[in-house]
């Protein structure tokens, strides 16, 4: 498996195990990042839907996430054709800027309980952080930037939470060095903090 791919699988948390639910090609000590969704069954914690800016890579799991707990979620993208093949697989999706106040009022930023800028344009997730602030005084949002530096800046303009793209590229290469030499050395097993 390529670590660097992204793969769901179905699982359920029985007696203090995790049993997925289906088969798998890993290979064995294959590692997994576990998520936590929530039971279709159940009421969700969320009061409205969610926004996500941007269908690339990183929206493209934010979708899949939501899919995967039932959660209702509105695309906001800028590339015409992604918009036009969503809305043929039957897409929420609005063709559109998240720094155009409009726009976001059109995805449903009063009725929506979480903005998730997945985006790697920094400026436009500071400015779109700015506007929702200012409209949604208590909306969770979530944003990426490349850099460290801009999402202290995303913190300081209102963004409840940060992914910052260097401090999880050193977290990912760290790991996987360690892997690779934890087998011939006694290096920690351990996520570093940038």
């Amino acid at each position: 498996m390529n670590p660097l791919s992204l793969q769901s699988h179905s699982a359920v948390y029985e007696d203090g195990r995790i049993v997925l639910q289906g088969q798998t090609d890993w290979p064995s000590g294959t590692k997994l990042l576990v998520l936590p969704v929530a039971d279709a069954n159940q009421d969700h914690p969320l009061d409205g839907h969610v926004i996500i800016v941007g269908y690339g890579l990183v929206g493209r799991a934010v979708a899949e996430l939501l899919d995967s707990a039932s959660i209702p979620f509105t695309l906001l993208e800028q590339n015409p054709q992604t918009v036009k093949t969503q809305r043929a697989l039957g897409r929420n999706i609005i063709h559109g800027d998240a720094v155009d106040t409009n726009t976001l009022v059109t995805a449903g930023l009063h009725t929506a309980a979480v903005l998730a800028l997945t985006i790697p344009n920094e400026s436009a997730v500071l400015k779109a952080i700015t506007i929702a602030r200012r409209l949604r005084p208590n909306m969770y949002i979530i944003a990426r930037t490349n850099y460290s530096s801009m999402g202290m800046k995303a913190t300081q303009l209102g963004a409840d939470d940060v992914i910052k793209a260097e401090q999880a590229v050193a977290i990912h290469f760290y790991q996987m060095l360690a892997g690779r030499l934890q087998s011939s050395t006694n290096i920690p097993d351990s996520n570093p903090t940038p």
